[in-house]
């Protein structure tokens, strides 16, 4: 009995959700459902596109010296000049031939120095071109996403649904959009769930096969996507 409590239960939750997404499609219609699709496709391009785009300019030109800055400051803080000073001196007073004093000091001073110096430039073209490269796309997506949706939601969503015939078309197509785009999101939980909770799938737990043959939306998703659920 537990068992099937919880198969109905799952079918149940999948059934709010794909209702829900019904009534919320016949309300919105389809062009406000079709405006949020494309501002989200439009958004990730468009972020993307400025990313490859511009990410090494803005990088080069604002963040990579102001990182580098950082960078070179939190290097002096450690004081690295007076360490190679000590070491310096330390060697000179040592009991070394004369040419391996010069030659050795110089060397670990320029040295320390030159590859100190090529990992702070290193490090600032990184993190400015990955840290560029993020904003760009962020900003601009989310960008593009708001002018898109205003442009469905504030000029051709009501002209649309004004319409007497068109009108009533968009809220029929709207509730057929609604209702794919729910079974879509019910679908995939569905398979979160399955996967990232893998006591849920043991023999007992309410994706088990036992149970799954007592429910139905459940199974019927099962049966449809077997590759998604590896029925064995």
């Amino acid at each position: 009995m537990d068992r099937l409590n919880w198969s109905l239960a799952i079918d149940l939750i999948m059934a709010v959700i794909i209702v829900w997404m019904l009534l919320k499609g016949r309300a919105d219609g389809v062009v406000k459902k079709m405006g949020g699709l494309l501002s989200l496709a439009v958004g990730l391009l468009l972020g993307k596109a400025a990313k490859a785009q511009y990410a090494e300019l803005v990088a080069e030109r604002w963040l990579t010296p102001a990182i580098g800055r950082l960078l070179t400051h939190a290097r002096e803080s450690l004081g690295l000049a007076d360490l190679l000073e000590n070491l310096t001196e330390i060697l000179n007073k040592a009991s070394l031939p004369g040419f391996l004093k010069v030659n050795v000091t110089e060397n670990i001073a320029s040295g320390a120095s030159t590859f100190l110096d090529s990992a702070v430039n290193t490090a600032s073209h990184e993190v400015g071109l990955r840290l560029s490269g993020w904003l760009l796309f962020f900003f601009t997506a989310v960008l593009a996403y708001v002018l898109v949706r205003i442009i469905f939601n504030g000029v051709i969503d009501p002209v649309i649904s004004n319409l007497p015939i068109i009108g009533k078309i968009n809220s029929f197509m709207g509730l057929v959009l609604g209702a794919v785009l729910g079974a879509v999101l019910s679908i995939f939980l569905l398979w979160l769930a399955y996967h990232l909770v893998p006591a849920l799938s043991q023999p007992g737990g309410p994706l088990s096969p036992e149970s799954v043959e007592k429910s139905y939306l459940t199974r019927f998703c099962f049966q449809l996507f077997p590759g998604l659920f590896r029925i064995k």
